[in-house]
């Protein structure tokens, strides 16, 4: 607990220009979402498809980086990684440590949310369902989304940018890692499509909330960008676990 409540240097930018990023990630997700569902011939069905919320989540996590890269970049010149707090933990052990602790939380959690019965039947996050489907194209997408592109987007945005001037300006990292958990949780909510409580706000916010704990702990965006890939690699397990399990009761 005293590491998680150790202060670091403030950030140099103020919580408006992480509001910023949060309404820009949203705006961008309904913006590429109905994109999408144009061009995939799918804005007349009630819901769009798997592979439409997955490249539309894509699409906005690749937008979402490089804007958030293109400002650290212009505003802190060569040193906008180490200000983004992405040069360490430099050795690997650590954030192997940092992985596989957050990866036994991610099924913790889920376990957790299958005997109170809360998952409503949902395997994984309506926008990683293609990872369900079989199709190696959609597959692949789900993937690379899961594990790598979502946990930098939400990485550099929400512990990156947000965390440390919420820290800042409240002068407790605890008070800072519950409030941009629940702004998290409102986040899922407006762009995960998810018809139930388990994807929409619950999962979201203990993910984020472990997330923010590991960045700290560690003082680190790299090592929470990490631990956000831990869960998109735990998501990714449980889908193939999932067909798995259906093509032996088949």
């Amino acid at each position: 607990m005293a590491r998680l409540r150790a202060a670091e240097a403030p950030s140099p930018w103020q919580l408006t220009n992480g509001l910023i990023f949060v309404v820009a990630y949203i705006l961008f997700s309904m913006v590429w979402l109905l994109s999408v569902s144009v061009l995939a011939d799918e804005a007349q069905r009630g819901a769009p498809s798997a592979r439409t919320l997955t490249l539309s989540a894509l699409l906005t996590a690749i937008v979402i980086t490089i804007g958030i890269g293109q400002w650290a970049r212009r505003r802190f010149s060569a040193n906008w990684l180490k200000v983004l707090r992405l040069l360490s933990p430099s050795r690997p052990a650590a954030l192997l440590a940092v992985f596989m602790f957050c990866l036994g939380i991610a099924w913790a959690i889920d376990l957790v949310g299958r005997l109170l019965r809360l998952t409503e039947g949902q395997i994984v996050p309506p926008t990683l369902e293609v990872l369900r489907q079989g199709e190696p194209l959609g597959f692949i997408l789900g993937v690379l989304l899961a594990v790598i592109f979502q946990p930098v987007a939400e990485g550099l945005l929400f512990s990156g940018v947000l965390y440390p001037s919420v820290a800042r300006l409240s002068g407790d990292n605890r008070i800072a890692i519950v409030s941009v958990s629940l702004l998290y949780m409102l986040v899922a909510l407006l762009t995960s499509g998810s018809q139930g409580q388990w994807y929409a706000l619950i999962q979201p916010f203990f993910m984020m909330l472990v997330v923010l704990c590991a960045r700290a702990y560690t003082q680190s965006t790299r090592a929470a960008i990490v631990a956000r890939a831990a869960f998109g690699v735990f998501f990714v397990l449980a889908a193939l676990f999932s067909a798995g399990f259906a093509n032996v009761q088949s």
